[in-house]
């Protein structure tokens, strides 16, 4: 994958993840995004997802959990698919992980996707 699909695909999964936070509570979950990371800040704690351009990945750092994976982009399912061969795509991941850190998502109705 070229260096500007890569870009593309990676702003695509930050618009999707910070949209999905817009009726969120911020008291729950505030989003904060710069230099190539979107940080979903909780009382909780602290979950990163971060760019690696030069494997063309993004990288999900659950700190409450003690997780870190990482993604490839799988152009066949389009989709971010772990690279351990475990079938877990980002999105999905993503969420059930966050609604076990903040149950409250449940009654604001967050989804992922």
């Amino acid at each position: 994958m070229d260096e500007k699909t890569y870009r593309l695909l990676v702003k695509g999964v930050y618009t999707h993840v910070e949209h999905a936070f817009e009726s969120v509570d911020p008291d729950l979950v505030e989003v904060e995004a710069g230099m190539g990371t979107l940080s979903l800040v909780s009382k909780r704690g602290k979950t990163i997802l971060s760019t690696q351009p030069s494997v063309r990945q993004l990288w999900l750092a659950i700190a409450a959990q003690g997780i870190a994976v990482h993604f490839n982009y799988d152009e066949v399912r389009r989709a971010w698919v772990d690279d351990k061969g475990e079938g877990r795509e980002l999105y999905a991941f993503l969420e059930s992980t966050l609604m076990t850190i903040v149950p409250e998502l449940r009654i604001q109705g967050f989804k992922l996707t």
